[in-house]
């Protein structure tokens, strides 16, 4: 066999997957054929009292299944005989008259979760790369190879809707405490510890006992979860709770998860519902039509389509035209200028392994950034997503200081001071002096110019801009910014260190705003034009929550702060004019020093533990000077007047060349606005709608509101070619 081996050990059988010039092991219809042949081999080794299946690819046990096949299926149908086939391949596997064992010390995802769960047992290494879990509904899909059954059996519902509904996954350590692990042991010396704990426990898995921990049935354990979980009222409540979840999540825009619901409520499954025969054939079919139908939706293909997007960045170094150039992975770093942002950029270096120096002109900004630091380790020391050992690792990998003593060691310097440009260009100029030559230097502006900042620099070359967006250790995204003078070198060490550090990079050409801020301003600035007009904010904000927005555009204001809101939209305005213009509703409630949620008040008012109790300020129309009008434009409209003009702006971002392809803006909008990704993206959603209708639509809005609607040139030279993903 090509992918598959076997090597006997005193009566058991070692299987090493090793999928051919690939990565990581997935299943493919090749891997798929030659499993059948292993499966149909030891059906005949009686010789073999158990197999254990290994991985010989590090980091990885089994990705899951090859995306693509179901990509690539044209109707309903072909997805359920694609998923009927995993199941049948999963079934053979399942009744193997040896104990089967999965050695997990890499990633296993989906079609190899539904793998081990098939297996007598699973053992895992405690190795933080060793994940487990089911992350099919974050692609718009249902676990279709058994999961929506086995799931279930092993660890309960409550449990199984926690992993299968979120697509969340566990380390070793937390699958065993769930009960889905039979076993987590040491990374070291694996392959030995695991046979060990085979053959203690041979007489056991031959009689297909369980050896997991008892699972929290209906998530607390104990005789009331078992009873909610073990009877059809009990049960019953536990299928309303999750699909109460599923709603308050997701607002009914992504199918997946409530098909999963569904699913595992016809099928009966549960805890130890170790189904066989014709009752587990009945509930995989019904798991394959719940597969096939959400593998024709557009969600599907649109989360499908980020995927690839996202998956396109792994193999990426920030470079086009088959350029290259010589990274490394950054083991030092430092970040000029303490306080929030710049703690914050020190908690997620610190978190990722790198050693960094941190570095203010005064001790109340550094006191400033350890505070910001040190409340994201404790946090997650609290969720126990960190030991304590761990803790206290991570938080002495951060060295304050104000002086540069230890820079010469730096491979990265972040420059995170406060946002004018004398200011950077003076500590910049500084920096180089204190630093190594081959030093890589960043700024983590959010408006100001690269170009202009590197200026005075002896060394511009070495100079990008890595924008991080607030909360630094939350949102995903990365703009890597070239400025005029910045070397291929300089973007792609950038762009790698940002992956590295589990950020998503998106390169953008240095311009006013770049592109995401300058994408979010039409949105925002038009949010505030309408709170002017009367438009309810009431109305507003659930109109684009029920769009697919994780939050309103006023709340989004409040979240930003109206005094950076107000900043960056006058710098669009003095590059861009009039379409770019700032409403007075920003400066009426900056005169009052309502900066947003930062200082509890903006448009919403902010109280409790980290202001996360929020309520319209009843006083809000009479600050502003408005009188609101119910239902004045529906929402609709309110969509059209907010969304259309980032499509709008969007086209023009693209001719400027300010990035190079939709994929980008539409990353770049998904990682750093939240943008709905159900929908795809920005401009996915712009060619799904109809790029001519939104022309269309954008000329109605200029003869009702004004020159800021009035359609692009860029727009209408796409929507003449039909598409942006032509």
């Amino acid at each position: 066999m090509k992918h598959f081996s076997i090597v006997e050990k005193n009566g058991i059988g070692y299987i090493y997957f090793d999928l051919q010039n690939e990565k990581v092991n997935k299943f493919n219809r090749e891997v798929t054929t030659e499993f059948k042949e292993l499966v149909e081999l030891l059906k005949k080794r009686t010789d073999l009292e158990a197999v254990i299946l290994f991985s010989k690819k590090p980091g990885n046990f089994i990705a899951g299944a090859d995306i693509t096949l179901f990509q690539q299926c044209k109707n309903e149908a072909e997805a359920v005989e694609l998923a009927r086939g995993g199941q049948i391949l999963l079934n053979e596997w399942e009744d193997l008259p040896m104990p089967t064992v999965v050695g997990i010390n890499g990633t296993c995802m989906g079609g190899g979760c539904e793998l081990s769960l098939a297996s007598s047992a699973i053992v895992m290494s405690n190795d933080p790369v060793a994940r487990i879990g089911l992350p099919e509904t974050l692609l718009g899909i249902i676990p279709g190879m058994g999961g929506c059954v086995r799931m279930p059996w092993k660890v309960g519902l409550a449990q199984a809707f926690d992993l299968i509904l979120s697509g969340k996954t566990l380390t070793g350590e937390k699958a065993y405490k769930a009960g889905l692990a039979d076993a987590c042991i040491p990374k070291e010396n694996f392959e030995e510890s695991v046979y060990a704990w085979v053959k203690a426990n041979l007489p056991r898995l031959k009689k297909r006992e369980r050896i997991a921990k008892e699972p929290k049935l209906g998530g607390m354990g104990g005789v009331v979860g078992a009873m909610l979980e073990n009877n059809p009222i009990g049960r019953a409540v536990v299928f309303k709770k999750a699909r109460e979840g599923v709603l308050a999540k997701t607002k009914g825009q992504y199918p997946a998860p409530m098909e999963a619901i569904r699913v595992i409520q016809e099928i009966g499954t549960g805890y130890q519902a170790n189904f066989r025969g014709k009752k587990r054939d009945e509930a995989l079919i019904e798991e394959a039509k719940g597969f096939g139908k959400m593998a024709m939706t557009d969600v599907s293909k649109n989360c499908v389509q980020l995927f690839f997007l996202t998956e396109g960045i792994k193999k990426a170094n920030g470079l086009t035209d088959g350029k290259t150039a010589t990274t490394k992975k950054i083991a030092s770093g430092a970040v000029l200028g303490a306080g929030v942002m710049g703690g914050g950029i020190a908690h997620l270096l610190a978190d990722k392994g790198v050693t960094v120096i941190m570095k203010d002109i005064a001790l109340p900004g550094l006191e400033l950034g350890i505070q910001s630091a040190l409340s994201l380790f404790k946090k997650s020391l609290k969720r126990k997503s960190i030991t304590q050992r761990q803790f206290e690792q991570k938080l002495n990998r951060i060295a304050p200081t104000t002086t540069y003593d230890g820079f010469l060691g730096a491979e990265v310097v972040v420059e995170a001071v406060v946002e004018k440009m004398e200011v950077k260009q003076a500590v910049l100029k500084e920096l180089e002096k204190f630093i190594h030559d081959d030093c890589v230097v960043a700024t983590n502006t959010s408006s100001l110019s690269v170009s202009k900042m590197q200026s005075v620099m002896a060394k511009p070359e070495r100079f990008a801009g890595m924008h991080f967006f607030n909360p630094v250790h939350k949102m995903p995204l990365v703009e890597v910014i070239r400025g005029d003078k910045t070397s291929d070198q300089a973007v792609s060490q950038i762009f790698q260190f940002s992956k590295q550090i589990g950020k998503t990079p998106v390169v953008v050409k240095d311009s006013p705003g770049f592109l995401v801020n300058r994408l979010l301003m039409p949105y925002l600035t038009e949010a505030a034009v309408m709170v002017s007009e009367g438009v309810p904010i009431e109305e507003m904000d659930p109109a684009m929550l029920e769009f697919g927005m994780p939050m309103g555009p006023i709340e989004l204001i409040d979240e930003v702060g109206l005094d950076v809101g107000d900043k960056v939209g006058h710098i669009l305005h003095d590059a861009f004019g009039e379409r770019m213009s700032t409403p007075n509703t920003f400066s009426k409630l900056l005169e009052q020093k309502r900066l947003g949620k930062k200082t509890g008040s903006g448009f919403y008012l902010y109280s409790g533990k980290d202001k996360k109790d929020k309520q319209l300020d009843p006083n809000i129309y009479n600050i502003l000077g408005v009188t609101p009008v119910k239902n004045k434009i529906t929402a609709e409209e309110i969509v059209q007047r907010c969304v259309f003009g980032m499509v709008n702006e969007a086209a023009r971002c693209l001719e400027e060349k300010v990035v190079e392809v939709p994929q980008d803006v539409d990353l770049g909008m998904i990682m750093g606005t939240g943008f709905p990704p159900f929908r795809g993206g920005l401009l996915r959603y712009a060619d799904a709608y109809g790029v001519a209708k939104i022309v269309s639509a954008l000329e109605e809005l200029q003869k009702k509101y004004g020159m800021r609607f009035t359609p692009s040139d860029a727009l209408k030279k796409v929507a003449s070619r039909g598409k942006f993903y032509a």
